[in-house]
């Protein structure tokens, strides 16, 4: 095994993206973190330190053609990738920030959410995939989200359906990986507090309904849902693949 194994995040500006990547950040790891924010660049030089090397690429995930020369560059430059994180997604909401009604999503941002949330996870775990197999070894995570697991009035149908066939899609690419040493698995979380979350106009009213239905009586943190991937990339879940991780607080679907 190479000293250093490449560790690819997405959406790793903020919030649940930045936890995983400092919590994914190691001396035997390089990191490369992609988002559409140039705050990613500021992400990864605070972790430069803590592992071989942190790069921040911005780039727009639902650019199909942007992904493609991001990858062919990747490729170029490590010859390799050993763990994929693909955390990126898109949930539009109203101006007063609830849910968007079925009726009220426009064509257009139901195939921008697609793009973001879906296409651009199967684009790289269609890069990434056989570069694992051919190594041997490999780690695939797919952020879905509660969302994906059971009706939640505060997401949209697009971003439900996006999450929900992350889920699918992932059994698919651990049924592939699983004989060459590559396991592929979801976590699905439930509300955790992030910028994102908090900035929302309606984020106090959905936070306290999702507190009132949760056995944990509160919301998550980033860290507890990065500590989730931590343990699906390790080595010792070598046996774990085509498995959801739900951190949520004990919600049940």
């Amino acid at each position: 095994m190479e000293t250093s194994r490449l560790t690819v995040i997405t959406g790793a500006a903020q919030g649940l993206g930045a936890a995983i990547a400092k919590g994914l950040a190691a001396p035997d790891r390089t990191l490369v973190l992609l988002d559409r924010s140039p705050a990613v660049k500021d992400v990864a030089d605070a972790l430069g330190a803590e592992c071989r090397q942190a790069v921040g690429h911005v780039v727009d995930l639902g650019d199909g053609e942007a992904v493609t020369a991001l990858t062919g560059f990747l490729t170029e430059e490590y010859g390799r990738c050993d763990i994929l994180v693909n955390n990126a997604a898109l949930s539009p909401k109203a101006p007063d920030g609830t849910r968007l009604d079925l009726a009220d999503i426009p064509v257009e941002q139901w195939e921008q959410v697609l793009a973001v949330n879906l296409t651009a996870a199967f684009r790289l775990c269609a890069w990434a995939l056989p570069l694992m197999k051919n190594q041997g070894w490999g780690r695939i995570v797919n952020m879905s989200s509660r969302a994906g697991r059971m009706y939640v009035p505060q997401a949209g149908a697009h971003y439900a359906a996006t999450k929900a066939a992350l889920i699918g899609f992932t059994r698919t690419v651990a049924g592939e990986g699983g004989p060459y040493g590559v396991t592929a698995n979801c976590v699905a979380p439930g509300r955790i507090e992030t910028p994102l979350t908090n900035g929302n106009p309606s984020g106090a009213a959905m936070g306290a309904a999702f507190v009132s239905q949760t056995p944990a009586a509160r919301m998550g943190r980033p860290d507890e849902v990065s500590a989730a991937v931590e343990y699906l990339v390790s080595e010792r879940a070598g046996f774990v693949t085509g498995a959801v991780i739900d951190v949520n607080g004990g919600v049940l679907g």
